[in-house]
């Protein structure tokens, strides 16, 4: 083939989302070279078991994509513990850290996205994104009675919980007038709110740290109001900013994330991008990201496709979920409303004990929230991803018809780890 193909395909970032476009590259029978270049030490894992399984028990497996064996197996070139520092778009080149410089045909960015910190520097002040930042906190946790948990997101509640399992005094301090404000409807959030309360959990909603000290005694932190909270040590949860460094230094198009277009090209054809860190198209056309194991995947997947000059894959409505306690909470598609048209509606699950919120722009299905109820999430799914129109019956009923939803679609399984909650 071309020059770009002797090339081949260079990955940059060994994240989820970096290595799924690895194995399916290798795995599709792509024919030219693949290379796969992580910062850290270890193969490419998934992120949602860290805050939950393994922060519960350090001991857990990695989840790990594949062995890293399997790798050189499909002839992957991997090299970890490095970093690309620099990106010379006109040659078509890469340099690592090492001095070490590698062409690409196709280059393919999956640099993910660095914790938003607080404003200070202070070692019993913990984020969590990486294996090594949860054997770091489990450690903490071994020697402590007690934890300061910055952020009342997913992140940060999951934190809360698995640490409150483990038997410490957890206090949650959010800035937002209630938890979970970017994406979950109010109910939903109120009910895993309560689930921490019962267990125990201290919840301060519409406040922020504005200092923080630690001697002897431990972490304080003083609050907005006044007030100061004393733990062993904290864990910070605001979110993540993309990682765009090498993208901006080259000149690519960035905006919160690396601009791509719906088969994650960027600004520059020959490079793409995948992951937390892209922004992608969204309903009106404005750039945006979506950072969600769900999203690693698709967009590899998108990648993938145009790679190999495949028509993209069908579109899905977006989803994720969390587990927290007894909680299993999933979302689907646009689930906080944005016009004014849109009516927020709880439904009985036709899983027992389950609730499900349906998000409805006139007869059509936008958005969905499920607590234990992940078989009525996958109908939801398809739902929306389908656009089709729901009689009048089904949103007026007291219970979801899973019977009725099913009858609405054509066969068309929803790509996702199965969750049967």
């Amino acid at each position: 083939m071309s020059a770009g193909m002797d090339a081949g395909v260079v990955i940059v970032g060994a994240g989820q989302a970096g290595g799924r476009v690895a194995l399916m590259l290798a795995q599709r029978g792509y024919p030219g070279p693949v290379t796969l270049i992580g910062a850290e030490s270890l193969p490419p894992y998934e992120r949602p078991p860290l805050s939950k399984e393994m922060l519960a028990d350090p001991q857990h497996p990695l989840p790990v994509l594949v062995p890293a064996e399997e790798y050189g197996r499909l002839g992957i070139a991997l090299h970890l513990g490095r970093r690309v520092t620099a990106i010379d778009r006109a040659r078509q080149l890469v340099t690592m850290d090492d001095g070490a410089s590698l062409p690409y045909g196709r280059l393919v960015l999956a640099t993910g996205g660095r914790p938003r910190q607080l404003p200070f520097r202070l070692e019993r002040l913990q984020v969590l994104r990486t294996a090594g930042d949860v054997r770091a906190i489990a450690a903490r946790a071994e020697k402590a009675t007690s934890v300061l948990v910055v952020g009342g997101g997913v992140i940060g509640l999951e934190v809360a919980a698995t640490l409150r399992k483990r038997g410490l005094a957890v206090t949650v301090v959010e800035v937002g007038s209630r938890l979970l404000g970017r994406n979950f409807p109010e109910p939903v959030a109120a009910a895993i709110a309560e689930r921490h309360v019962a267990e125990g959990v201290v919840l301060r909603t519409g406040v922020r740290v504005r200092a923080v000290s630690e001697d002897g005694g431990g972490l304080h932190a003083t609050l907005s109001d006044g007030t100061t909270i004393t733990a062993d040590f904290a864990v910070v949860g605001i979110g993540i900013t993309p990682d765009t460094g090498l993208a901006q230094d080259c000149g690519l198009v960035t905006d919160d994330g690396v601009v791509v277009d719906a088969d994650m090209r960027s600004s520059d054809p020959a490079i793409l991008a995948v992951g937390d860190m892209a922004a992608i198209p969204g309903q009106d056309g404005r750039p945006m990201r979506c950072e969600t194991w769900q999203n690693a995947n698709v967009t590899a997947e998108r990648a993938v496709a145009t790679i190999l000059g495949e028509a993209a894959p069908p579109g899905e409505a977006s989803w994720f979920w969390t587990d927290q306690y007894d909680l299993n909470v999933q979302l689907t598609g646009n689930t906080m409303g944005g016009t004014g048209n849109c009516l927020l509606l709880e439904q009985r699950s036709a899983v027992a004990g389950g609730r499900l919120f349906l998000m409805l722009e006139g007869d059509r299905l936008v958005g969905a929230a499920a607590i234990n109820a992940g078989r009525d999430m996958s109908l939801c799914r398809r739902l929306i991803a389908a656009g089709v129109r729901l009689p009048a019956a089904m949103p007026e009923a007291a219970q979801f018809d899973a019977r009725a939803a099913r009858t609405l679609l054509t066969p068309s399984p929803a790509s996702a780890r199965p969750v049967d909650a």
